[in-house]
């Protein structure tokens, strides 16, 4: 089973030519309202990429709470989700340039709630061979006791330091996989690009997935490090692409894919969900990763 604790969202996502500069107003083009969250996006991503997933977190009492788990249910889910009375669901307003470039600004609301109970729920269920997911939009020491309980179970984390701070360095050393970009290396090592991963790596991780965008990834473990290429598209809207190919990377593991074809199918879900809008919406299915990868191929070079 591949199990995420994480936080859910609805998205109120604005489109525009470009990001106003403080006190201007610019005319927007679309306007979308969708399910969000990191770790929901994460959830879904991984079931339509062929993982069989169980979403952990909770919402509030409000429309919003009732359209996102909607969103769950539709990709048949397995939900273990609480609604909190006289609470909001979480909230991400989100602006997006011509260029798929995005801002966001987020308000925890019920993923603030999430406590010790979700965390007994997955100590009673981990075992070998499962993975779970988790994020930094859930309270740290909640994430920090399931990464632990997960590690001691033999399960695999993956974990995405996002949105990144301090806190977040303690769950570092319970990681099988962590999955920062550029601006999360900085904030954790103070160091940039590949250095900042070598020293991220020193902080007690397994591994380090540095997820570079356009660029593709560097992976980096005690025992090997090299570079994958990223497919070359056409950006429409990264919003949510690093939690697509968390997603995608978590289901093609769990089904027994080797490391390496596991990054690739990672990075072939996360290429085509920037060619749509939205998050989780954007996120492909099984299928149209097999199909894009017929034809597409990406390059591996060791890291020196």
């Amino acid at each position: 089973m591949i199990y995420v604790l994480g936080s859910i969202n609805a998205d109120l996502v604005v489109y525009s030519v470009r990001f106003p500069d403080v006190g201007e107003t610019v005319v927007g083009n679309d306007f979308l309202v969708n399910q969000g969250g990191k770790g929901a996006n994460q959830a879904i991503a991984s079931q339509k990429a062929g993982g069989e997933t169980t979403f952990i977190g909770r919402v509030g009492d409000d429309y919003f709470g009732t359209l996102v788990l909607e969103s769950l249910r539709r990709e048949h889910i397995n939900l273990r989700v609480k609604r909190e009375k006289n609470t909001s669901t979480g909230i991400a307003v989100i602006n997006v340039d011509e260029k798929g470039d995005n801002k966001i600004i987020i308000i925890h609301g019920a993923n603030g709630k999430v406590d010790g109970s979700e965390t007994a729920y997955l100590k009673e269920r981990f075992k070998k061979g499962d993975v779970l997911m988790i994020q930094g939009e859930l309270d740290a020491s909640v994430v920090r006791d399931a990464a632990r309980i997960a590690k001691a179970s033999g399960a695999i984390v993956i974990f995405d330091p996002a949105p990144v701070s301090s806190e977040l360095k303690s769950i570092i050393p319970f990681a099988t996989f962590v999955t920062p970009n550029e601006t999360e290396i900085k904030t954790l090592t103070g160091l940039s690009g590949d250095k900042g991963a070598e020293a991220l790596l020193k902080m007690g991780a397994e591994s380090i997935i540095f997820k570079k965008g356009e660029k593709g990834l560097l992976f980096l473990s005690s025992k090997e490090s090299f570079s994958v290429s990223a497919f070359p598209v056409k950006a429409v809207d990264t919003t949510g692409a690093g939690d697509t190919f968390n997603g995608a990377f978590a289901a093609a593991l769990h089904a027994g894919k080797p490391l390496k074809e596991a990054l690739v199918f990672g990075e072939a879900a996360a290429a085509l969900s920037v060619t749509r809008k939205g998050a989780s919406i954007s996120s492909p299915y099984e299928k149209e990763i097999k199909e894009f990868l017929k034809t597409h191929s990406v390059k591996f070079r060791v890291h020196t």
